[in-house]
């Protein structure tokens, strides 16, 4: 973490804390590669993946990805409250001097109290970045270990941070390096394509009950999952443009059964009977607020009702409809 990314404490007192503590640190065994989703700068565009799950903290041009609720509580203030647990973050930094910003961060990490390692060269994707370790002790387990891979393009600066509280850094070694090899840039913008609509370029994603391709400028959010058995949701760069899948049980009941119970609740919808990842289904659209239409799919597959829901400004109907046509037709259920 260089010293913007932490509301710190003064110099003085991080000096009193590294003199006078003894530190102590959890030995976790190491944490393997699971299913990873992708995260996309709604603003840059440029892409990192990380473990399904994680808590994603984000504004255009500045990322920060925790593995539990509340850890990003710890890094803000190491010697407060909050679970210990690891952070990956991307800030892009303009730097018409890339190298000398990076002399400048080294010099304010030493300055700061951090014990700053010796630089080494590593690749991202076919470019090459700089990678510095550090490490910032604030007593007992308040210890953090981590990197910085900067990555310099035109004029611009990526940092790439990887950190840890004490054993939890080099037990997340491989999701971090996972997640740095899956580090891609902004693609170059079509002359005259509205960057708001869907993506052309598709990531797929995997959950116990189907998979599904969505456009990979759409981000997951976190919403409550309730009495449902799954949730996932993600928001287009507008955000009133959305996808949401909520997964329920059937209650032995069939997909006609189960729609007759559910439509009623929607009025002046046009329906249809349809077919989804090869499985009976029903479609209904309406309107929702004035600017934007809604539409459900109603499938029923191992007991289970998956309801999915797609969100469009009206104005762009057809440009969103043609995304969301390929989402629901790369719907696949397990055997």
């Amino acid at each position: 973490m260089t010293p913007q990314r932490f509301s710190f404490i003064t110099i003085a007192v991080l000096i009193a804390v590294l003199v006078g503590s003894c530190s102590q640190e959890q030995k976790i065994e190491p944490v393997a590669v699971g299913e990873m989703q992708r995260y996309t700068d709604p603003g840059i565009g440029f892409s990192i993946d990380h473990p399904v799950g994680w808590v994603v903290n984000a504004q255009v041009g500045r990322t920060r990805i925790y593995n539990a609720q509340d850890v990003n509580r710890k890094f803000i203030d190491p010697t407060g409250v909050g679970p210990l647990g690891v952070e990956i973050g991307v800030d892009l930094i303009k730097a018409p001097d890339p190298a000398g910003r990076i002399r400048e961060i080294k010099a304010e990490l030493v300055s700061a109290g951090y014990q700053v390692g010796e630089e080494s060269q590593v690749s991202v994707g076919t470019a090459s970045a700089t990678k510095i370790p550090f490490t910032a002790n604030y007593g007992g387990t308040n210890i953090i270990h981590g990197h910085h891979v900067f990555l310099p393009v035109d004029s611009s600066l990526y940092d790439l941070g990887f950190s840890g509280f004490g054993g939890y850094y080099e037990a997340y070694a491989a999701v971090f390096d996972a997640a740095l090899k899956s580090f891609s840039l902004p693609k170059p913008k079509e002359p005259g394509r509205d960057e708001t609509l869907p993506s052309e370029v598709y990531s797929n994603y995997v959950t116990e009950y189907f998979s599904f391709d969505y456009p990979d400028n759409f981000n997951f959010s976190s919403p409550p999952k309730g009495k449902n058995d799954l949730v996932v949701q993600l928001r287009g760069v507008r955000q009133d443009c959305s996808i949401r899948f909520d997964v329920f049980g059937a209650e032995a009941l069939d997909v006609d059964k189960v729609f007759e119970q559910n439509k009623g609740n929607y009025k002046n919808a046009a329906t249809k009977k349809v077919t989804v990842g090869g499985e009976p289904a029903w479609n209904l659209t309406y309107s929702a607020t004035a600017a934007v239409e809604r539409s459900f799919y109603f499938v029923v597959k191992n007991n289970k009702v998956i309801r999915a829901t797609f969100d469009w400004y009206k104005p762009q109907r057809d440009e969103y409809l043609k995304a969301y046509d390929h989402v629901v037709g790369s719907i696949r259920f397990p055997k």
